[in-house]
């Protein structure tokens, strides 16, 4: 296809990239084939991108916009979502009850604590007893649990319903590992059913060090002093130096020490960069941020799921890989597609679209009332309803 370059400030939403963009110390923006959005655009104004480069039609001029007429299917629920307008939209059923009320929850609730309990007793194992890790026996429990799901929607809407749970380690852990499950499938569908292992067990053992940080530092109701920061941070050494004595793929110890490391270098604790850092570390990255800002903290309670993706749309292209980053943002806008939510108006409404250039602002229906929240720029979703 022909492409030509354009000023970033003439780039404009459904135009789709031609190469990869990198900000002037070539670090990774977005990738080819990437369709602009306004957080997109917004992103690369922010980073100074002066110009890009985007595919255009037979003339060599005219930039190809994305067809808003076309359909894509759900893998994992082979039911067709029609794309219109730029929304992505599921039929409405005001007749659905909350995720939380449902069978399918219970059993997932179910399986999820007795492998958080199994997840506990390894941990303890391996640390205060030099143990191996069992590691059959924890892929056994993130099978089990993803089988409660139906699919990926739905597994990430159960998960938000486990959010609140005293537990800032093992419940973390245990979600870390069935994101990045979920984000290694989504990106790689013929990924081998040993890598997929891997990357699993990455995301759970990937906090492991924590058990040896002192307690009333994990567990502090306020925020960190800086000294108590950097204890905090001291978890990645003990993570890389438990999990590399133990017969595990290298890259399992590797991801502990580098989940906290940012594709723009501002991670610690090496500033790793790009692709200096393993690339199931980046996955975990991801995972690991998503599920920490949606759940209760002792110094904060959970962000919106919502607020979160517009943070990673805007601030997000840059520290992360987009290559994941992108894809994982719009299963999760999905999963809350038929979910509850009470909007800053103090009204409670059910989200019935997705805005597809703006994820993190859908269309919420309230009563005979639809508020499309891209253009109702004043209003936002305080919280969703579980």
């Amino acid at each position: 296809m022909a492409s030509k370059r354009i000023l970033t400030t003439k780039a404009r939403v459904n135009m789709v990239t031609s190469e990869d963009v990198y900000t002037t110390d070539n670090q990774l923006i977005i990738p080819k084939g990437t369709v602009l959005t306004e957080d997109i655009i917004a992103a690369l104004k922010d980073h100074s991108v002066f110009a890009i480069r985007v595919d255009t039609g037979g003339d060599g001029v005219t930039p190809v916009l994305m067809d808003e007429q076309e359909t894509m299917a759900e893998e994992t629920s082979g039911e067709d979502i029609a794309i219109e307008s730029g929304i992505l939209e599921i039929p409405e059923d005001d007749g659905i009850p909350n995720t939380s009320e449902t069978k399918e929850f219970m059993e997932f609730e179910s399986s999820f604590m007795e492998s958080v309990d199994d997840l506990k007793n390894v941990f303890n194992s391996v640390v205060m007893k030099n143990e191996e890790i069992d590691t059959s026996l924890l892929l056994s429990d993130v099978k089990e649990v993803v089988s409660k799901g139906r699919n990926s929607f739905h597994i990430l809407d159960m998960l938000q319903c486990m959010r609140g749970y005293d537990d800032v380690t093992y419940v973390h852990c245990m979600n870390v590992a069935l994101l990045s499950n979920l984000i290694g499938r989504t990106v790689y569908p013929e990924i081998s059913h040993e890598e997929l292992e891997v990357l699993t067990l990455s995301g759970l053992l990937c906090d492991i060090g924590k058990i040896l940080v002192p307690e009333e530092v994990i567990n502090k109701a306020g925020r960190l002093t800086l000294p108590e920061y950097n204890i905090a941070k001291t978890h990645v050494f003990h993570g890389n130096n438990i999990l590399k004595g133990l017969n595990l793929d290298p890259r399992i110890a590797e991801v502990a020490m580098r989940h906290h490391e940012r594709c723009d270098g501002s991670g610690y604790p090496g500033g790793f960069r790009g692709d200096q850092i393993e690339e199931f570390a980046r996955i975990v990255a991801i995972a690991d941020t998503y599920d920490a800002m949606t759940t209760d903290r002792p110094y904060r309670p959970a962000i919106c799921p919502f607020e979160v993706i517009h943070m990673f749309e805007r601030e997000g292209l840059v520290k992360y890989d987009v290559k994941f980053l992108l894809q994982f943002l719009e299963k999760a806008a999905h999963a809350y597609v038929n979910t509850k939510v009470k909007l800053s108006t103090g009204e409670t409404g059910r989200v019935i679209m997705i805005n597809r250039k703006e994820l993190s602002k859908p269309v919420v229906k309230v009563g005979d009332k639809y508020y499309d929240l891209s253009t109702e720029t004043s209003i936002r979703i305080q919280n969703i309803i579980i």
